[in-house]
């Protein structure tokens, strides 16, 4: 799994990881740790904007093509 974090807010962000298409987040607490099992998909309306979102997906499928 790579995670990816933003400067932008206190999450962490990754890709699905059935087809690596779908973007997911989880909060990073107050004592830095994040909880794996908290991911949710990110909803561009609530979380980011659209093109943050796009960013961020593209990060991290860059990511994973060095893999």
């Amino acid at each position: 799994m790579i995670l990816y974090t933003s400067e932008n807010s206190a999450c962490v962000y990754t890709l699905s990881q059935e087809d690596g298409d779908e973007l997911y987040f989880a909060p990073i607490y107050s004592d830095g740790s994040v909880n794996l099992h908290e991911f949710a998909p990110v909803d561009c309306v609530d979380e980011l904007d659209e093109e943050d979102m796009l960013e961020i997906r593209n990060r991290l499928s860059a990511l994973c093509q060095l893999q």
